[in-house]
């Protein structure tokens, strides 16, 4: 059994003509990450796979949850290609880690995060800014993850971080 947390970057400023993958966070894309990191801070175990889409907006949101988890920004791996990503592609690359690693996190862009979650849990989600899936895997290994093969077991957003 594996355990996959998909993370969707924080809220980014908008475009007004620079780059899409140099969009920043906005302060409150900042504080929302932030408070996920406190959130999580006891189901992140450090050394696990954290893989991270090179864009502004996903690097920072990455940087703020070690920050609250007390961990380096060591901890997490750019990852060249995976700037709006599809599902298809953050399978091969999560087929890629070690199998010592019972868990994993990606920090990325919709809809390439929403639909690997979708794909794996045959449900429909669409995770708005910093929405966080956790997804159980019915796996021995990582090379063994395919559509199909996971659970939903929590959705965390913003809002309902609000709400506990």
């Amino acid at each position: 059994m594996k355990r996959l947390f998909v993370l969707r970057h924080g809220k980014a400023e908008p475009g007004s003509g620079m780059p899409d993958a140099a969009r920043a966070l906005t302060d409150r894309g900042e504080d929302d990450a932030l408070k996920l990191g406190n959130w999580t801070k006891e189901t992140r175990v450090a050394g696990t796979p954290l893989w991270v889409s090179p864009a502004t907006r996903t690097h920072q949101t990455a940087k703020k949850l070690c920050e609250s988890w007390g961990e380096t920004e060591d901890a997490l791996h750019l990852q060249p290609d995976a700037f709006l990503a599809s599902d298809r592609a953050w399978l091969t690359w999560i087929g890629q880690w070690p199998n010592e690693a019972a868990s994993g996190w990606i920090v990325g862009h919709n809809p390439g995060v929403s639909d690997l979650v979708e794909h794996l849990t045959d449900q429909p989600v669409w995770l708005p800014t910093c929405g966080l899936a956790e997804v159980e895997l019915h796996i021995e290994s990582w090379t063994e993850i395919f559509a199909g093969t996971g659970r939903l077991r929590g959705l965390i957003t913003p809002k309902s971080m609000l709400l506990s």
